[in-house]
């Protein structure tokens, strides 16, 4: 027992040291929970038999059961995740026991075993990028993990492999990165970690309340809005840099050719890290009429925490405004579910005007409310009057990428 500590003390230094060294994978076999799933449980499987409620299923491809063949027999499930990571939970004989009963009652209710399907063939890897990001020895400390397919977590860093990362994460337990998935690694200050620990993704920052910033929906994600109960609002990103919207008006005892509909295309690029920029229209048909502006502007800093400068023209009728539209921005994550936000539209003609929102978010993990108060600013002939708009409200549902 002593040789052997001594054994796996010197194997962590070599890693903490950053020493090339072979780790050797512990010896394993493939449970079969039940003949229904066979060894691989797909996502049609869990689907199914309701099994692994940990893991959204847009999130979930593949898993299986693994028993160690030491002298302590641990249970892990090996979930393999749609992003590329994989994650490892263990497993008591009860809690396997579980699952097994699960997938017995939902046979039941189903009054028939389905015929098992062939394994999940494992999708090839891509092509490594050329370069990946160099990882200090800093084993314990903990990470922004991001991945080139967009996926970022949280997590602190558990063992490092010449081709693979571990991290423990607070939602997945253990997770396993490869190398070559890696985008970027960022070292969380010790304070930041423990405020961030639990923190979820709330979106990539794309929206104020109503204004777009610059930085865009993902390829495949979407949101559906409602503002103060009569505008619907539906957003879906077509590719990491387009996007396409609709707003539609449902007033009640109002025609439907008196209803409000708009489009709201916009495109975007990253330039680095911190900085995005981007253009889009908001084309409006009322009553008849046409009417929107088109923009270009400019967003620094993340999704949680950006500022937003832009500029527009207004047109209504084919005839375009003379003067600029300036729009100012941005939003503050102060805590795990709350944000603070203001957006304010600055109309730089004769009669110069100003009017914005500013309120808060209340964030969850695929919702989210928002709750602002307006202000309008009218300068007329030198003197100034306020007013104060009403209270506007939304609720927004995101869907398509996975929360994380």
């Amino acid at each position: 027992m002593f040789i052997s500590r001594c054994l796996r003390t010197a194997g962590l230094l070599l890693v903490a040291g950053g020493t090339p060294a072979l780790a050797q994978t512990p010896a394993t076999r493939t449970l079969v929970v039940h003949t229904a799933v066979g060894e691989v449980i797909d996502r049609q499987e869990k689907a199914t038999y309701g099994l692994f409620p940990a893991y959204s299923a847009d999130l979930f491809e593949q898993a299986r059961f693994e028993q160690a063949l030491a002298s302590d027999s641990t249970i892990t499930l090996r979930t393999q995740l749609r992003d590329g990571r994989t994650a490892l939970r263990t497993y008591t004989t009860a809690e396997l026991a579980a699952v097994r009963q699960t997938i017995d009652n939902r046979i039941r209710e189903l009054g028939t075993v389905p015929a098992q399907p062939a394994p999940v063939a494992a999708t090839p890897a891509a092509a490594a990028p050329a370069a990946t990001p160099a990882v200090p020895d800093s084993v314990g400390r903990r990470y922004r993990v991001t991945l080139r397919q967009g996926t970022t977590f949280e997590g602190e860093l558990t063992a490092r492999q010449p081709q693979q990362l571990e991290f423990r994460t607070a939602d997945l337990g253990i997770v396993q990165v490869e190398r070559a998935s890696l985008l970027r690694l960022e070292e969380l200050a010790s304070s930041q970690s423990r405020q961030r620990a639990s923190w979820f993704d709330i979106g990539n920052g794309n929206r104020l309340f109503f204004q777009p910033t610059a930085r865009n929906l993902r390829q495949g994600e979407g949101s559906l809005q409602v503002t103060n109960l009569f505008l619907l609002g539906a957003n879906y990103g077509i590719s990491n840099n387009f996007s396409a919207g609709v707003l539609l008006s449902v007033l009640p005892f109002v025609p439907l050719r008196y209803q409000l509909v708009a489009l709201t295309p916009k495109v975007s690029a990253q330039i680095n890290d911190q900085l995005h920029a981007g253009g889009g229209l908001l084309y409006l048909r009322f009553a008849g009429e046409s009417a929107g502006i088109f923009y270009g502007n400019i967003t620094r800093g993340t999704a949680d925490n950006n500022v937003t400068f832009g500029l527009g023209y207004g047109f209504v009728s084919g005839e375009v405004g003379s003067t600029p539209v300036f729009q100012l921005g941005g939003q503050t994550r102060v805590s795990r579910r709350v944000s603070l936000v203001s957006e304010n539209y600055l109309l730089a003609n004769r009669e110069a005007g100003m009017f914005g929102l500013y309120g808060a978010k209340i964030n969850w993990r695929q919702t989210a409310l928002g709750l602002a108060g307006g202000y309008v600013l009218a300068y007329e002939g030198g003197a100034a009057s306020s007013y104060i708009i009403p209270v506007y409200i939304d609720f927004t549902y995101r869907f398509g990428k996975p929360a994380r």
